[in-house]
């Protein structure tokens, strides 16, 4: 005998709706979002401090300056900075006890990418050279100081303007642009967290440098002296000459990193 199945009239077909993956969700990158910026500008400072940092013997007293000492007998040398072979000739010593007044950040692949279009060569210089620092000693450190002064920074030239009518301390030779050479990730995890307008303590050498291979044609030396000119001209106006630095120490907030 067949059977019979009576239609239930008050049955009523549920569709099934399906949950986006949480990773496309908007509370997701707001999550994330809020997460990064927690990390960045709250915790990463004494995460690193801590990790990466040793507690300083003490805080610096001595007046904000620089000093300068001779190398004698360098002869140029190889090396591997970041999976590009250079020659380098280290020149002079160097120390300097100032204000950052700008950090600015030129590895990343992008930004060399982009730039890249002027000349191949941006890819050798942000490998060897990752970031710029800015810093001031002297009188237009001072506190109270060197807050009238607007500092910018672009294509590793630092610039420098301020109202006439609240016309500052202003040295040209107490300013300098340095180029950064790290001689160790703990000093760009120190670069990573160091505050604008903080003193700080930097410490290694003054160093000519030169691709090697198809970089050949690339070399670039570092000031000597306060006050050097470059050869090269932005907008057809004479700039300072930068220094090649190579960074063996930095010490600020009571931590040293090497």
């Amino acid at each position: 005998m067949a059977r019979i199945r009576l239609k239930n009239r008050n049955y009523v077909k549920k569709e099934r709706v399906l949950s986006p993956p949480f990773w496309r969700t908007k509370g997701f990158w707001l999550a994330g979002g809020l997460a990064y910026a927690v990390w960045i500008y709250g915790l990463r400072r004494p995460v690193y401090l801590y990790l990466f940092g040793a507690p300083a013997a003490a805080e610096p007293t001595e007046a904000m300056e620089e000093a300068f000492e001779d190398v004698d007998g360098q002869e140029w040398q190889s090396s591997q900075i970041g999976g590009y072979g250079i020659l380098y000739k280290i020149r002079k010593k160097y120390a300097v006890f100032g204000r950052i007044v700008y950090v600015d950040w030129y590895r990343n692949a992008v930004g060399t990418w982009f730039r890249s279009a002027m000349s191949r060569g941006v890819y050798l210089y942000d490998a060897v050279v990752p970031v710029d620092v800015s810093i001031i000693h002297g009188a237009t450190a001072a506190d109270g100081n060197w807050q009238k002064i607007n500092f910018s920074h672009e294509e590793r030239l630092l610039w420098t303007s301020y109202r006439f009518e609240d016309r500052p301390v202003f040295n040209q030779n107490e300013i300098n642009n340095n180029h950064v050479i790290p001689a160790s990730p703990n000093i760009l995890r120190a670069l990573k967290v160091v505050k604008k307008g903080e003193s700080i303590y930097m410490e290694g050498y003054l160093a000519d440098w030169k691709g090697t291979g198809e970089f050949s044609e690339y070399a670039f030396d570092t000031a000597l002296t306060p006050g050097e000119i470059s050869k090269e001209k932005a907008g057809g106006l004479p700039t300072g000459l930068c220094r090649q630095f190579y960074v063996t120490k930095i010490s600020f907030g009571g931590y040293v990193f090497e």
